[in-house]
């Protein structure tokens, strides 16, 4: 997808190292206040790792997508997998968005809507039913964006990060088929 400003598209494995640097920085910058080191690096290290990453992708029921702007920098990323839902959750084949990020710089100026625009296509196209993600509930501005979205809080679960357990909202969308295309006309 191409706008005047950003395009959204598909991260290859090859491309784990910039992804890393990519997440690592921008859950840095919506979490770092909240979620202090040195437990943060630790996070940071484990989860974004590289060969982490890079096997991740490889992994045919993944797929990331990254944001760039006009001159290539990435500027945000949905990681996308094939996941069982949680127990109570809509629909029979989920799609779960893992990690969805934006950078702050570039909030309310479509990327968002964008990337996630990706994310229900590639579940549309795996035969999802239902999208699903988990998010901490004391981030406003993620849940307002999710509920525009169309997704509802459908349970709770936690996160571990460190010693410390998180409230996360699940919340869910449920996808409807794509609309075929309409049948030529006899002549």
């Amino acid at each position: 997808m191409q706008t005047a400003t950003f395009t959204i598209r598909e991260c290859a494995a090859s491309e784990a190292g910039a992804l890393a640097t990519l997440a690592t920085r921008l859950f840095a910058q919506a979490y770092a206040p909240t979620h202090p080191e040195p437990e943060l690096s630790t996070y940071l290290a484990r989860e974004f790792a590289p060969a982490r990453l890079a096997a991740e992708l490889a992994d045919p029921g993944v797929r990331a997508f990254l944001a760039e702007d006009a001159t290539q920098r990435s500027i945000g990323y949905a990681y996308l997998r094939e996941a069982a839902a949680p127990p109570g959750m809509p629909g029979r084949r989920a799609a779960e968005v893992v990690r969805f990020y934006v950078d702050a710089e570039w909030h309310g100026r479509g990327v968002a809507a964008a990337v996630m625009a990706a994310c229900e296509a590639e579940a549309r196209r795996r035969g999802a039913d239902v999208l699903w993600l988990a998010v901490w509930q004391q981030a406003a501005r993620p849940i307002a964006f999710y509920r525009r979205a169309g997704f509802e809080v459908v349970g709770t679960t936690k996160f571990r990060f460190g010693d410390r357990l998180d409230d996360d909202y699940v919340m869910a969308r449920r996808l409807t088929p794509p609309t075929p295309p309409a049948a030529a006309a006899d002549r």
